[in-house]
């Protein structure tokens, strides 16, 4: 029997070859011209360098982009991404075969002919059936799980969307197999294993050899004409992503923790003719591709601890508003920040990094919401609240407004430690950067000299700077405030000149990681935990005391854990402890839950919370089988401490500071 060949057979007086090449060149023009819409939108992005440590990058996309290691984090979800996603990148010859067959071209691909056409027909195949399934089955778990993450409100158009692109693929999947196995029913002869083919023969009907001819050319031209449709339908949808997320993954920031300063290049912000982001084009070229790859999976909010306790933040939903905002012709008819993204949005985040933690192409959050704040506070469109704080700061160097000679106060209640305040000249192996909390709040400078009293029994010479110690700057920055954190920086830097050390050592994750991530110059800084663990396995700490009785669950902080990756020395730590038993809380490690005390949450409430997230972590310690939640920031350890006051849980769940622990065991 005749196999019609689609590039030679006639259609209103042409041979096919000729209509193939007419929509070929009329899809990649459309496809280019939109292409070209996004680019130069996105090249009108400020400046952001992200071509450092190349092999890094690479190692990335391959480990993240092609293997997928963040997919399986949501199992099925996941898994059946990964069948998809590899289905398009075994299926995307197939389709460059269709094409050239289409023009009489299939010579161009001699490789598809012999033994290893035959392993990649087999293969393609195999794929064809794995990705109909998957779809398939994503598709169920749409329409009768309904996952949380997914829903939109007010936006039934993007459940519509993702059907839409589901059976479009599955329809893909179809005609091919529709068009494989009518071949082989007009006598095509395979040496390959053909199972996708072989079932498609099983559901066609009985018939004469001409309407087997007829499904052939019809499900190849329905093939051909969905696949240049989908072409261009994916850049003007959700599913841009398929052609940015790699790209995006290769570009992903390296350095987590730090903040991007407010122009990449530019050192006088006098220069600027504004602070922040205001509008789209005060976004980064990569912010902006950001936008282009969401895969509106909603792992970002599902992870959030603001939209978790009710604030009106959803991660999500931010990058949503924001890329219909690059798309839409009338974007200067609304106000971006302040209106589009609402202020109380923008005040939510807690900067925990949740969000960018479990994002599978790694969109970044952070930095735009700093961005924003950065508008926020230039314009005084920031919560009142703020003023006083930041003004307190740069009169005194600290948040309480106190004198900077009461920095030390703390020292002179350690009996028997004496504790160095350190001269221009002075010479220590580790140099203590206490910082503001611990210095003036009475409940963390228990931990500080919890610290100190650590540092002498380890033997190690060590001072703190006093009086001139300034805030690290932590909160400073990640509140907007640049102008402030540069001076506040550069103080602190000048002073650490004027004495030598080998270390720091700080005292909680926010100082640790400002200090290593925002200041200039390398600093050797260790966060506590670091460097009293580094002790205890060279044998210069010894615990022998055990512990007061009790289950012990230790809580992640967000600077140490999610932004540093500091996971294990704070385990390894309480491991070290005699008599301690521990248990993990469900949500610990990468996926801890913040307690809602860190930046500018410290001087900001924010309206509407169903709950505190640090009693919504209380509960989690509780339900671990948890009596004592031990934590290694003071800000964890204040916000635990009330919440557990608030709930009149005193008796049931006490909460301590790591290095107290330590102590108490010495």
């Amino acid at each position: 029997m005749n196999i019609p060949n689609p590039a030679f057979e006639t259609f209103l007086g042409l041979p096919g070859y000729v209509w193939t090449g007419v929509v070929l060149i009329l899809a990649l023009a459309l496809f280019a011209y939109t292409i070209f819409q996004r680019i130069t939108l996105l090249r009108s992005g400020q400046p952001d360098p992200r071509f450092s440590e190349i092999g890094r990058r690479f190692k990335d996309l391959i480990t993240y982009g092609l293997i997928q290691k963040r997919q399986p984090r949501y199992f099925w979800a996941g898994f059946l991404h990964i069948l998809i996603f590899w289905g398009f990148v075994v299926l995307g010859l197939r389709s460059l075969q269709l094409v050239l067959l289409g023009l009489g071209a299939e010579s161009l691909l001699p490789f598809m002919k012999g033994s290893l056409g035959n392993l990649y027909a087999t293969l393609k195949d195999c794929f064809e059936l794995i990705v109909l399934a998957a779809c398939l089955a994503a598709i169920l778990r749409r329409a009768v799980a309904r996952p949380e993450r997914y829903e939109v409100p007010n936006g039934p158009g993007h459940h519509f969307e993702a059907y839409f692109v589901l059976s479009l693929i599955s329809f893909l999947m179809i005609t091919d197999m529709v068009f494989e196995g009518s071949g082989l029913l007009l006598g095509k002869t395979e040496l390959a294993w053909l199972p996708a083919a072989d079932l498609a023969v099983l559901a066609l009907p009985q018939a004469r050899p001409k309407v087997w001819q007829n499904l052939n050319l019809l499900a190849y031209w329905l093939h051909l004409l969905t696949f240049f449709f989908f072409l261009n339908f994916l850049p003007r949808s959700k599913h841009f992503h398929i052609l940015t997320a790699l790209p995006n993954i290769f570009f992903h920031k390296l350095n987590k923790g730090s903040i991007k300063p407010v122009r990449w290049g530019v050192t006088d912000l006098e220069s600027l003719e504004r602070l922040g982001v205001e509008k789209l084009e005060d976004f980064t070229w990569k912010q902006i591709l950001d936008f282009y790859t969401c895969t509106e999976c909603g792992r970002c909010s599902d992870n959030c601890p603001a939209k978790a306790v009710g604030r009106p933040l959803s991660p999500k939903m931010i990058t949503f508003k924001l890329r219909d905002h690059a798309y839409s012709l009338e974007r200067e008819k609304i106000k971006m920040v302040g209106e589009l993204i609402s202020p109380e949005e923008i005040w939510s985040c807690t900067t925990c990094g949740a969000c960018e933690e479990e994002c599978p192409v790694f969109i970044e959050y952070i930095d735009k919401m700093i961005d924003m704040r950065r508008h926020l506070i230039e314009t005084a469109q920031n919560p009142k609240t703020f003023n006083q704080v930041l003004m307190q700061i740069e009169k005194t160097g600290n948040p309480f407004g106190k004198p900077p000679k009461k920095r030390i106060d703390w020292t002179k209640e350690i009996e028997g430690v004496s504790v160095p305040i350190l001269k221009d000249g002075a010479e220590v192996e580790i140099l203590y950067f206490v910082d503001s909390y611990a210095s003036y709040d009475l409940r963390v400078q228990a931990v500080a000299q919890a610290i100190v009293k650590g540092l002498q029994h380890s033997g190690t010479t060590f001072g703190i700077l006093g009086p001139r110690e300034k805030d690290s700057g932590h909160q400073v920055r990640r509140m907007g405030e640049e102008g402030l954190f540069r001076l506040l920086m550069e103080e602190n830097l000048e002073t650490l000149q004027s004495v030598t050390f080998k270390q720091i050592v700080t005292t909680d994750p926010h100082a640790f990681n400002t200090l290593k991530k925002d200041y200039p110059g390398n600093l050797p800084v260790k966060h506590y935990s670091q460097f009293f663990l580094d002790q205890m396995e060279s044998s210069r700490l010894k615990p022998v005391k055990t512990v007061p009785e009790g289950v012990y669950t230790y809580h992640d902080p967000c600077y140490l854990g999610r932004h540093n990756d500091l996971y294990q020395p704070p385990r390894r730590i309480l491991d070290r402890l005699p008599g301690l038993k521990r248990v993990e809380m469900p949500r610990c490690r990468d996926r801890s839950f913040c307690c809602g005390g860190g930046d500018i949450n410290l001087w900001h409430e924010i309206e509407g919370e169903e709950i505190r997230m640090a009693a919504k972590r209380v509960q989690m310690a509780r339900e671990a089988g948890a009596d004592i939640l031990v934590t290694a920031c003071p800000f964890c350890l204040l916000n635990f401490e009330d919440a557990v006051k608030t709930a009149g849980l005193e008796k049931e769940l006490q909460v301590v500071d790591l290095m107290e622990l330590v102590i108490g065991t010495l």
